[in-house]
């Protein structure tokens, strides 16, 4: 009866140390999400200050005028065949 007591304390042992694993493993799983979710949330908002910035650029360019717009090309063209 007593080597039964023995191993059941052993059993119990190493289930608590292959618990206390798991659980540090799951936090440290839970902080790598934690941290790749803020790199994409990043991410995100990056995309959306560029795609905004170049909306703005895209109504700027839509307002000039294209006389303005056909001199600068004639211009260029010109510049580049020096």
């Amino acid at each position: 009866m007593v080597s039964a007591d023995g191993e059941l304390l052993r059993s119990a042992q190493k289930y608590k140390v292959t618990i206390n694993d798991l659980l540090a493993e799951n936090e440290q799983l839970e902080a790598r999400a934690k941290a790749s979710e803020k790199g994409k949330m990043k991410d995100t908002m990056e995309r959306a200050k560029l795609e905004s910035e170049l909306k703005d650029i895209q109504r700027l360019v839509d307002r000039i005028p294209p006389e303005v717009l056909a001199e600068l090309k004639r211009q260029q063209r010109h510049t580049r065949e020096r």
